[in-house]
């Protein structure tokens, strides 16, 4: 079964995810690497900042990951 993400990126991609209560996970993907490593399964966004992003209590830095949101 292959689930439907969208990549979040900018600030309104990630008020919308707050907003709609969507799951929002965190990977971690190098260039090469189409796919990319699960680093947490994340959770609702609580809050963002030009430099990170707020899941489920943790705070991740934005440059350094890729964050996907479910896609129902």
């Amino acid at each position: 079964m292959s689930a439907t993400y969208k990549i979040l990126v900018t600030d309104s991609e990630f008020l919308t995810a707050a907003l709609t209560q969507s799951k929002v996970s965190v990977w971690f993907r190098l260039d090469p690497d189409p796919i990319g490593h699960l680093m947490d399964y994340g959770g609702i966004v609580e809050g963002y900042t030009p430099d990170s992003i707020k899941l489920a209590g943790s705070h991740f830095v934005r440059e350094r990951f890729e964050f996907r949101a479910e896609i129902k």
